[in-house]
């Protein structure tokens, strides 16, 4: 009965999982249980640290669509460049707000960074076009964007890959 609650709730891996902690098969019994401890604490520590990360970027994120719906009030012809420019980011103070534990690291990182400014800057603003994925992703269209004819990505790359 156990075995099936296992496989139906935890799946096949999961059953795997329970049993080597449990030292239940053969081959798992002979690892000791520290390594276990040490590989399931640092689990944890990666988990926590990641959350950091993604809580900071989070309030970023709110900051950025923040400032540039006042932005766009106030300038409503304001081009895309300009716009970024205005946008003022105070790192310390989100940093010093919202974090939560001395360390951050990215969802599928095997190491942790110190949670300063240019190491949080540096994992969230890690690509140029971070910020016009968070403009358009939240809605914010500047005017130069609602002149122009959205563009089927999916069909160019089919014909691109037809050569037609």
């Amino acid at each position: 009965m156990s075995n099936l609650w296992l496989e139906t709730f935890l799946g096949k891996v999961g059953k795997y999982i329970i049993m080597f902690v449990n030292g239940d098969v053969k081959y798992f019994s002979s690892i000791p249980t520290m390594l276990i401890l040490v590989t399931l604490i640092y689990g944890i520590f990666l988990a926590i640290a990641s959350c950091n990360l993604k809580r900071i970027e989070k309030r970023v994120i709110r900051e950025i669509i923040r400032q540039a719906k006042v932005i766009i009030d106030n300038n409503p012809g304001i081009n895309y460049v300009n716009l970024i420019n205005k946008i003022v980011i105070d790192w310390q103070e989100l940093i010093k707000k919202y974090s939560f534990f001395p360390l951050i690291s990215q969802e599928s990182g095997l190491w942790v960074n110190k949670t300063n400014v240019v190491n949080v800057r540096d994992n969230i603003m890690h690509d140029d076009r971070k910020m016009h994925l968070i403009l358009d992703r939240h809605g914010i269209a500047l005017l130069e964007d609602r002149r122009q004819v959205r563009r089927n990505l999916y069909l160019e790359y089919i014909h691109r890959i037809n050569k037609k």
